[in-house]
């Protein structure tokens, strides 16, 4: 059968017009079955796989994801939703076998992901550092969009090199992430990896955009966290511009004078100095 839609971990709240897979059978569950074991599907069949918070729970995640490229048809989409890692609750949570950040997808293709590139030199170098690392994937799964949802007290309030900074030093910024894969099976072009990032194709959970309205006012608020200390570049870029923007400071007659008083003055003492000292000698 082609054309499917997966929604693998479906739970209670199954995707639109999708199959749910879930080894737990809830009403709308389609097939009752465990994730973890070769999933009862045939070879190139899926259009469509959702991974809504369900991959952390596997034990082998790069088995279940080659299983989805096994099911997935040519220029597929998958669209994973995943707790990120790098919060302090998750690291500990005993029920969490997986944990997702930004370097996931290099791990999901031997190709460079090129699509989604950020731009700040702490993510470029380790990330090239990543790409030397990475051996022949059996699979390939291109990147087309990654989006991290922060906690209230960071939405709104920094730009996204910021908060990619933020994400690297602190725990506690991120609560989550969703990656939007391209299958790729035959020989693709970049721009037509790249046609795929438009919104239309990418699909997600019904709560992803409730989760996007949330905290929109955040206006007023203070920020947690400074960065001057980690873009000390940045930060004199905008200090020499603050200063051109400054008037020059004019100094007064008074402060002038006295000024130059207090050099008169030092002169006089140290040629009366002087003259003391010849009259010893």
């Amino acid at each position: 059968m082609s054309g499917l839609r997966i929604d693998l971990g479906s739970g209670k709240n199954k995707h639109q017009n999708c199959t749910g897979i879930d080894r737990i059978a809830y009403p709308t569950t389609n097939i009752v079955h465990d994730i973890n074991s070769p999933l009862p599907i045939d070879d190139n069949c899926a259009t469509f796989v959702m991974c809504s918070h369900s991959l952390q729970y596997v034990d082998h995640l790069q088995q279940v994801m080659e299983e989805i490229y096994r099911i997935s048809t040519h220029k597929a989409i998958v669209c994973i939703v995943a707790p990120y890692a790098h919060v302090t609750s998750h690291m500990v949570n005993p029920h969490f076998k997986q944990l997702f950040n930004e370097y996931m997808p290099q791990f999901w293709t031997s190709q460079v992901n090129e699509i989604h590139d950020d731009k700040s030199p702490l993510y470029s170098s380790d990330r090239l550092q990543l790409q030397e690392e990475t051996v022949e994937s059996p699979i390939d799964f291109r990147l087309l969009n990654m989006e991290f949802f922060y906690f209230p007290s960071y939405h709104g309030l920094y730009n996204e090199t910021e908060l990619e900074l933020l994400r690297h030093s602190q725990l506690n910024v991120a609560y989550q992430i969703m990656y939007h894969l391209l299958v790729v099976k035959q020989p693709i072009s970049d721009a037509e990896v790249a046609g795929y990032q438009s919104s239309e194709l990418l699909e997600e959970p019904d709560y992803i955009k409730e989760q996007r309205i949330q905290y929109q006012d955040q206006e007023g608020l203070e920020k947690p966290f400074y960065l001057e200390h980690l873009s000390p570049t940045s930060g004199e870029k905008e200090s020499e511009e603050i200063e051109k923007k400054l008037p020059l400071r004019k100094q007064s007659k008074r402060s002038t004078s006295r000024t130059s008083n207090r050099v008169k003055s030092k002169r006089t003492n140290s040629i009366r100095t002087a003259k003391k000292k010849k009259k010893r000698l």
